[in-house]
């Protein structure tokens, strides 16, 4: 007999499931990217703020950036005078990831019943 076990993957995210939201999460499971979100949340930075406050060599800062631009979290732009210095921040999709990302573990609506495991 077919389980008819939930699936877990709550409305209008059954199609997404495979795609960017979980591009997303990955890009954030780690703990260096984590803390970069982090600190462009609070503001753009450029690469050297970064290095400083990971305490990491500008080319690990590059691979996480680069992961979470991937991931449509992080945008940059190069500084117009001097196109050496490139500055981040997060993107303005960032937003909307965020928000699919709440209604992931929103528990409003969850059934309060005891599972039951007859259907075995």
């Amino acid at each position: 007999m077919p389980s008819s076990a939930p699936t877990g993957i709550p409305t209008g995210l059954a199609e997404e499931a495979g795609s960017d939201l979980l591009t997303v999460l990955q890009a954030l499971a780690d703990p260096s990217r984590l803390k970069i979100v982090g600190l462009l949340r609070e503001r753009e930075q450029c690469v050297c703020h970064l290095t400083e406050a990971l305490d990491a060599k500008q080319s690990t800062i590059s691979h996480h950036v680069s992961v979470l631009k991937r991931a449509g979290l992080v945008v940059d732009r190069r500084d117009e005078k001097d196109a050496r210095w490139t500055y981040y921040s997060l993107s303005p999709a960032a937003r909307d990831l965020g928000t699919r990302i709440a209604s992931l573990l929103d528990t409003a609506d969850v059934d309060v019943a005891p599972a039951d495991c007859s259907y075995r």
